[in-house]
């Protein structure tokens, strides 16, 4: 499902060198101190910077070889994105569901309200924990086949 064989990323005072093989049905956490490179991984994973040397296959494919299909089945929540703060949660929906075939608006409206997340609010208004709740919500609400979650309990309170 996901193959990463001598990744190579180099900022100034920091280098990433990674291999790791995960198979479908696997899950898979990386554990490590601040700046280690757990959230440059998953960007490099997503194709969002350009990696010095290595190979990353998603769904056996190079990475740079996805179709926009393949790219669907692919659920993220990243901790240094999110919606723009001047949308409503109403809006994510018909974004989403033009977006992602799969889409489970059902689920996805219920799942909101089961976790108290209002339709009608700005997201720049709401808590830091009701936003990691939006960012995973919205990740595992297409029946994605791969899921890259970087720090997605940050901000959740306990019965989260």
């Amino acid at each position: 499902m996901l193959k990463l064989t001598n990744v190579e990323k180099e900022y100034p005072g920091f280098k990433l060198n990674v291999s790791m093989e995960l198979p479908s049905g696997r899950i898979t956490g990386l554990i490590g101190p601040n700046g280690a490179g757990k959230s440059t991984t998953y960007k490099a994973i997503l194709n969002l910077i350009k990696i010095n040397n290595g190979k990353i296959e998603i769904f056996g494919k190079d990475i740079n070889e996805l179709t926009p299909s393949d790219k669907q089945d692919i659920g993220t929540a990243l901790a240094e994105s999110g919606f723009s703060g001047y949308i409503k949660v109403k809006d994510i929906v018909k974004i989403l569901s033009a977006a992602y075939p799969n889409f489970e608006k059902d689920f996805f409206i219920e799942k909101c309200s089961l976790f108290k997340i209002p339709m009608d609010k700005q997201i720049k208004d709401f808590s830091t924990g009701m936003k990691a709740k939006l960012k995973v919500l919205t990740a595992i609400s297409h029946n994605a086949k791969l899921l890259i979650l970087d720090e997605p309990t940050a901000g959740l309170d306990v019965f989260a």
